[in-house]
């Protein structure tokens, strides 16, 4: 019996001195960050400024990786198959979390299969009316789809996003009845509302203020606790009495589980310190995001907290992929 806990003492020791050599040498070749949406959209180019200023501190190239298919599902897979050696850093946005609650079949679990390096940034999301829509606010709003019912239809980028998620929360909390109509992203969904095909359309706030701001649609709401500095005029849900009801699009970086926690740390330390760079700073606010540093433990229980928010809503909106 002894000498079996011994062998066990001495297991550990030697895991334990490797993963801290292994550490002391990170990183030794490049690194593959991995995003799961095609080239060209928000998160695609904070994600390479990103990588830009993480490789110089780093020492070695980061190199970024579009890998998009299934809601994203395609490249959290991918790297959940990946080694565990932070060689293979993830870029998560809220489908991570959502996916398990509305996929069935899926090879990952957002807990079970990484762990967290930290948050990266997050926005706001609006919901906007169309100018044809007698609603100059949200309780207009709240009032015309309860003397409609069922004849309101709110749009979105697509079955199983935030914005869907958060839509169908606010429905439920205030208990209207409005029915979903995905689309191919925040602007075709906009794009709708301005031609009066649409009613309502919920969409990032970067999405809906050039709209906005060249008289072609009504922001009624922002979902942040403060307001959007693209739309100083227009309220959050807190200053009209739905403060349970705030919430933001979001994007952090994970690494798959038995990643060295002095590999974490170093990767932590590396993003914290890109998004207090003024020059990142203010290229994510060119894109209408806000920079989020903070430490993996934090990033780790958002992941959980949000996980369990939407799952929850999901499962009361009956929300399915389709």
């Amino acid at each position: 019996m002894r000498t079996r806990r011994l062998t066990g003492l001495i297991l550990a020791t030697i895991v334990t001195l490797s993963g801290a050599i292994q550490a002391q040498d990170f990183p030794s070749k490049p690194l593959r960050m991995v995003i799961p949406f095609p080239p060209g959209g928000a998160g695609d180019i904070t994600t390479r400024i990103l990588a830009d200023t993480m490789s110089k501190g780093l020492g070695q190239p980061v190199i970024v990786d579009n890998k998009p298919g299934a809601g994203a599902v395609t490249g959290y897979e991918f790297v959940a198959r990946a080694p565990a050696d932070g060689y293979t850093i993830l870029v998560v946005f809220p489908s991570f979390v959502i996916n398990p609650a509305i996929r069935t079949g899926l090879s990952y679990d957002p807990a079970k299969n990484f762990q967290a390096v930290g948050q990266a940034m997050w926005l706001p999301m609006a919901i906007t009316v169309g100018l044809e829509v007698p609603a100059t606010t949200l309780k207009e709003l709240i009032a015309l789809a309860r003397a409609k019912p069922g004849e309101l239809a709110y749009g979105t980028p697509g079955v199983g996003t935030t914005h869907h998620v958060v839509a169908e929360m606010f429905r439920l909390a205030v208990g209207i009845n409005i029915f979903h109509a995905p689309y191919a992203g925040g602007v075709p969904a906009l794009t709708a509302a301005v031609g009066g095909h649409l009613p309502v359309a919920v969409t990032n706030v970067t999405e809906a203020a050039p709209f906005a701001k060249i008289g072609k649609v009504r922001v009624l709401v922002v979902t942040s606790a403060e307001r959007a500095a693209a739309l100083p005029d227009v309220p959050t849900l807190r200053e009209l009495g739905y403060p349970e009801l705030e919430a933001t699009n979001w994007s952090g970086l994970v690494v798959p589980k038995g990643t060295p926690p002095a590999v974490i740390t170093r990767l932590n330390a590396e993003l914290v310190h890109a998004l207090n760079n003024a020059a990142v700073q203010e290229k994510f606010q060119a894109n209408g995001m806000f920079p989020s540093p903070g430490t993996p433990e934090q990033f780790a229980a958002k992941l959980e907290s949000e996980a369990t928010r939407f799952a929850k809503v999901a499962k009361e909106a009956g929300v399915k992929a389709e």
